[in-house]
């Protein structure tokens, strides 16, 4: 098998996982019951034909009172749409999905919910802002280099150590320095007029200042 035979597989596999994984999440989301994707549709519930007169003031005039009701929501739309599929497709498809996206979202909730999983979504989070930040740094200073020249797997190994170093030392920073985050606002107010100062700096250098242009004057003495 060659490598490029393994890449596609490669793709196929991750771009199908992913599906899955949203698919589920998705349809977790918009049926909270796995009973009620057997359900039939239920039928429609904007039936306005019931009136009540509450007053009649002259022969042609009239106090009504309807029943309103707000439409539906678009998850409420979705799994209606679900409810009209055909059982089988239901019962094969759409209640394994419901189940691993039930798995997946009460292993994130438990995850978030714990002290461990705040720290790292909150490192994750972190190191992403700094490395789209370096990335965004570097195509400023150089827009003629690819990306792809910057993301090798060696490149990508010491970015993501750099960010991973930064990281830490902002979390043990917050806990032994009490004015850490005075100083933390600080940085991030440099850093960010350093990337406008550049950005400034390109944009400007597309385009040249006015040449001053020579003007002949001619003066008449009497």
């Amino acid at each position: 098998m060659s490598r490029n035979t393994r890449k596609i597989k490669k793709r196929i596999a991750a771009g199908a996982a992913t599906a899955v994984t949203a698919a589920s999440i998705l349809t977790n989301s918009v049926v909270s019951n796995p009973a009620d994707l057997l359900k039939s549709s239920s039928p429609d519930a904007s039936d306005n034909s019931h009136v009540l007169i509450l007053e009649n003031e002259s022969p042609h005039s009239y106090i009504l009172e309807t029943d309103q009701y707000e439409p539906y929501t678009w998850k409420e739309q979705l799994c209606i749409r679900m409810q009209k599929l055909p059982l089988p497709v239901k019962s094969l498809v759409l209640l394994p999905l419901w189940g691993i996206g039930e798995v997946i979202t009460v292993l994130l909730s438990s995850l978030w919910s714990s002290p461990i999983g705040q720290a790292i979504f909150h490192f994750l989070l972190e190191a992403a802002v700094l490395i789209g930040l370096f990335v965004l740094v570097f195509k400023l200073l150089f827009p003629d280099v690819p990306l792809k020249s910057l993301f090798s797997k060696k490149n990508l190994l010491w970015i993501i150590l750099g960010a991973v170093l930064l990281t830490a030392a902002d979390l043990v920073l917050g806990i032994l320095w009490d004015q850490w985050h005075v100083v933390r606002i600080i940085l991030m107010i440099v850093c960010a007029l350093i990337v406008l100062m550049i950005l400034w700096v390109k944009l400007c250098g597309k385009f040249p200042p006015p040449k001053r242009i020579k003007k002949r004057v001619e003066l008449v003495i009497q």
